[in-house]
């Protein structure tokens, strides 16, 4: 445990010497990065600035000589590595005698002998972030330092297991999400080039010269209690620390503040759900893998299952939304319905249908629309964009709201992520601060720009909500080409839905067209994973600390969207592309299977209810259209899927009454 700095003692810089220094610890610690004095015995003088001792301490003392000369290169304290020092106590002035060694490098004096000479104080070394080389940490190791003003959490992923944080003057933002790669002018729209990466590099300096790492003083993992702990057992990102005093040491690898006396954190609480306006509300998040294939990219256990879904179910009943884009769920028909179904058990039986798309392959994630059955209706055919440039289906369905018969698109987006896994030639990080599969990201938005498009234009409805996880910064160009069409942003400027080492970024967007964005009411990020510990989440090593809550249900947070429906279009008669097939539910509760382009291949059609259960299913023949009695069928909504004999499949919706 680190104890606290003594501050009763009267300022005096130095006190009269009762034995002359032979070295110094500024000629110990020299001007450069290693000590010239590294492996010789030293006598040195200094007064005690930090102690720490007991078992699981970084077990010794810093000393430190404000008058040791007028070097600024050089360091005035210096670290005396004892786990045993007697009677050594803060504020003495003490003469150590011992070896000078680099240890992992730090300078440090080890098998040390300390005499008591007198007292002394030494006040703190003022630090204003950022500093202008990261090597200027080299010229404070081992002295007392103060941080006047308020520092920002801006990383807590060492929290838990090593008792760190990483501070800066404020939260540190991804430069793409406000600084564009190419446009000098953040609101062009240029999707190509790099005439303004030096400003994105410029960002991540500032980033990277103005952060500092807290530490516990203790060198055990798990440390137990944690330290710093807020009311709700956790320690958010964006909590704030103030005058934060401590010695700089450095070990495994980073220079850190031993912090001297308590640490007055400031915490940030846990946000309520956004208020977001509107009559109908829209959500999207990022489940993380939400895998009831147990061992593979979700959940290891039945029981990490289950608080999985106890957590998401958490998160999907507070966001409260009428239709839902969530993404990263097993590529099959069991994960997305066991989601349905435990959110269904919440709500009451067939209150939220599902819609979905298989993506290409037998493996990986795709994305689902869940709506609420009493809020809305479909009114089109199940869209996809599959196959290439994709990795896996971006849906698109359009709705009608039972209240005013106002309709719109609801679209999913899941682009291909930021990781470098086989990337090869334009796929590979160009250095522009927009990671690999940029070029892929950009393939794939100008791809649903056109696909979107001609929806629009096939549907007759204008009105579009596109949400999901883009993968892409805000001011990144996939998204330059969304806004070059037209397409616009829903969240403001300064929103965040995820943490990458420290920097925070939306990934996660809502896009509007024109006459959606007209009855937008609001749009807002519900910080509910990316300000949390990610070792709060399902997973069994996390057990003890587990909450079921929403909180740390993923490493993405949802968006939140709110509209009006009344002032939308009522009076469109919905158009279908050409090859499609799509259903009509008849007065006598039968459905009819239009084909558009008539074609005399034999299928089977296969319908099931939202749980999956296979319902009915028959041979069938398409010449123009296909006409099935469901008069044995349970009301609500349901799947059917149409498989013809050479492979092709069409898959929809709809809901019997």
């Amino acid at each position: 445990m680190i104890r606290s700095l003594v501050l009763g003692a009267p300022l005096v810089l130095f006190a009269p010497l009762h034995h002359a220094a032979a070295q110094s610890i500024c000629e110990i610690q020299g001007a450069g990065g290693n000590s010239p004095l590294a492996g010789q015995q030293i006598t040195t003088q200094g007064v005690v600035t930090a102690l720490y001792t007991g078992s699981g301490s970084i077990g010794g003392y810093f000393i430190e000589d404000p008058a040791c000369d007028t070097d600024p290169a050089t360091s005035n304290g210096i670290f005396v590595y004892d786990t045993s020092p007697g009677s050594v106590a803060i504020g003495q002035r003490v003469q150590v005698s011992g070896q000078v060694v680099e240890f992992n490098g730090v300078t440090e004096i080890t098998n040390a002998s300390a005499v008591n000479i007198g007292n002394g104080f030494v006040m703190p070394t003022e630090i204003q972030l950022p500093l202008n080389s990261v090597a200027t940490w080299e010229r404070y190791e081992g002295m007392l330092l103060r941080f006047p003003g308020t520092l920002v959490v801006t990383r807590n992923s060492g929290w838990v297991q090593y008792g760190e944080l990483s501070l800066a003057p404020q939260r540190n933002i991804t430069p793409t999400d406000h600084i564009d790669p190419n446009d000098a002018v953040a609101s062009g729209t240029t999707s190509a080039g790099a005439s303004n990466v030096a400003a994105v590099d410029a960002a991540y300096d500032a980033q990277f010269r103005g952060t500092i790492l807290l530490d516990d003083g203790r060198t055990a993992s798990y440390p137990t209690p944690l330290p710093w702990v807020g009311p709700e057992g956790t320690l958010r990102t964006g909590s704030t620390i103030t005058d934060l005093m401590g010695v700089l040491h450095y070990s495994y690898g980073d220079y850190r503040l031993e912090p001297v006396g308590p640490v007055q954190v400031e915490h940030a609480p846990r946000p309520a759900v956004p208020v977001v306006g509107g009559g109908v509300r829209a959500a999207s998040l990022n489940v993380l893998n939400y895998f009831t294939t147990l061992g593979e990219w979700g959940a290891s256990s039945t029981g990490e299952l289950d608080r999985q879904r106890t957590k998401l179910i958490a998160a999907l009943l507070a966001l409260d939304a009428d239709v839902l884009a969530l993404h990263e769920l097993e590529n099959n028909d069991v994960a997305w319905l066991d989601l349905l179904g435990a959110l269904n058990d919440e709500v009451g039986d067939g209150v939220y249908a599902g819609l979905e798309a298989d993506a290409f392959g037998s493996d990986g994630s795709k994305s689902v629309i869940f709506y609420r059955t009493t809020t809305l209706t479909p009114v089109t055919a199940l869209f996809s964009a599959n196959g290439s440039p994709f990795q896996r289906p971006h849906i698109t369905q359009g709705f009608a709201v039972n209240a005013d018969g106002g309709r719109f698109l609801f679209s999913t987006v899941h682009m291909r992520s930021k990781l470098c896994d086989n990337a090869t030639g334009p796929n590979l990080d160009q250095n522009d601060g927009q990671g690999c599969y940029n070029r892929a990201r950009r393939d794939q938005a100008n791809a649903l720009v056109q696909h979107w498009s001609e929806l629009r234009s096939s549907t007759g409805i204008e009105a579009q909500l596109i949400m999901g996880d883009f993968n892409a910064y805000a001011e990144e160009d996939p998204l330059d080409i969304l806004r070059a069409d037209g397409i616009e942003r829903s969240l403001a400027g300064d929103a965040y839905s995820y943490q990458y080492q420290g920097t925070f970024g939306s990934l996660d967007h809502a896009f509007h067209t024109p006459s959606m964005g007209a009855v937008l009411t609001g749009a807002e990020v519900w910080h509910i994973n990316s300000d949390e510990p990610s070792q709060f989440d399902y997973a069994d090593e996390n057990l003890g600390r587990y909450q079921p809550d929403a909180f740390r249900c993923s490493d993405h947070d949802p968006v939140l969207v709110g509209f009006n429906s009344a002032p939308l279009s009522v009076g469109v008669s919905e158009r279908h592309a050409s090859g499609d097939i799509w259903c009509a539910i008849g007065p006598d509760r039968s459905a009819t299977w239009h084909v558009v382009d008539v074609r005399s291949s034999n299928a089977m059609l296969y319908v099931h209810d939202a749980r999956g259960t296979l319902v009915h299913q028959e041979a069938v023949n398409l010449r123009g259209w296909v006409t099935v009695p469901l008069q044995g069928v349970a009301p609500g909504s349901h799947i059917w899927r149409i498989i013809e004999a050479d492979g092709r499949r069409t898959t929809g919706r709809f809901i019997l009454p």
